[in-house]
């Protein structure tokens, strides 16, 4: 079995399970062996509003399209092994509403779609900055709506995805939920070291040390310039979590989108090709149990933690009003 914590299916503009160029349509991802899967509501800027409600009604109608299709639920019990079990995430909460808007429309949105189903993890920012901080291409802090939509995530149990955070942004959320929110689950959904690979985009180690010692995971990305010169130099990327004593942290997080663009290896262009993922990560690991807990353990460790946090919190969301 194979989980994935990150996908670019839904923003494909003109979705088609028969498309080839989405690189991870259900077809592709149960192709490649994966089982479940986090699906991203992608938001570039704060006038996404419409269409990350569209990519919401793209998920919520894809049991219908593809009937081995099934939504992950807090109340999940029994998993069939041939279907593909699909959870959301948010890629940027500029998606809930626009930055001029009035705070409270925002969370209320944040509690609406947490009404129609789980949330693996919700992102502050993409690339650039918003109402909430500052992305890696437009730095700036965690502001005080920032602050109040943290405070509001930790009350829902949704955990605070780092991957797109500027370096301040992912300090002063590090610091700020261990100060006012120390039980609130961190990760770095699709993120690789930047170590390794100097990209913006790449964690610190001093970022993916302290991911992980809250008990949060990070997810591998094997987009070409996250990884280095060929998709084998992941095994780079294991060495160094590896060094850092984290690889019981790391998780897939392959981040398959559309794209005409040369990002992805010739030997890694969608989520069919995850047994070549598959082979780098077994010359690396090699002991069953370490290859096991990067492909899908750990994973469904985090995913189980954030069902049980959302089911507690159920009365929270669909109550809530600011």
């Amino acid at each position: 079995m194979i989980i994935d914590l990150h996908c670019d299916m839904l923003s494909h503009k003109t979705f088609s399970d028969h498309d080839n160029a989405v690189r991870c349509s259900p077809r592709q991802l149960i192709k490649g062996g994966v089982r479940k899967q986090v699906c991203a509501i992608f938001s570039e800027n704060s006038e996404s509003l419409a269409d990350a409600r569209k990519q919401n009604s793209l998920f919520l109608s894809l049991p219908t399209i593809n009937p081995r299709i099934k939504h992950i639920t807090v109340d999940n019990s029994n998993y069939d092994e041939d279907s593909l079990y699909i959870i959301r995430g948010i890629e940027n909460a500029s998606g809930l509403g626009n930055d001029s808007a009035p705070l409270k429309i925002l969370l209320e949105e944040l509690a609406n779609l947490m009404k129609s189903g789980p949330i693996a993890y919700l992102g502050l920012v993409w690339n650039g900055r918003n109402r909430f901080g500052g992305g890696v291409f437009e730095p700036y802090r965690l502001t005080s709506d920032g602050k109040i939509l943290l405070e509001v995530m930790s009350e829902f149990g949704i955990p605070v995805d780092l991957s797109h955070c500027c370096d301040k942004l992912a300090d002063d959320i590090l610091d700020y939920t261990l100060d006012k929110l120390p039980n609130m689950p961190i990760l770095a959904s699709h993120s690789n070291f930047r170590s390794v690979q100097n990209i913006p985009r790449n964690l610190p180690d001093a970022h993916a040390v302290e991911i992980a010692r809250r008990g949060g995971v990070i997810g591998i990305n094997i987009v070409n310039y996250f990884v280095g010169e060929k998709l084998e130099d992941l095994h780079l990327h294991l060495e160094s979590a590896e060094r850092m004593g984290i690889l019981p942290n790391i998780v897939l997080g392959t981040d398959f989108f559309y794209t005409k663009e040369n990002k992805f290896f010739p030997n890694c262009q969608s989520a069919e090709n995850y047994p070549n993922i598959l082979d780098v990560l077994c010359s690396y690991l090699e002991k069953a149990e370490r290859i096991d807990a990067v492909l899908f353990r750990t994973a469904e460790n985090y995913l189980d933690q954030v069902l049980s946090l959302q089911k507690i919190s159920e009365k929270s969301f669909k109550e809530y009003s600011s």
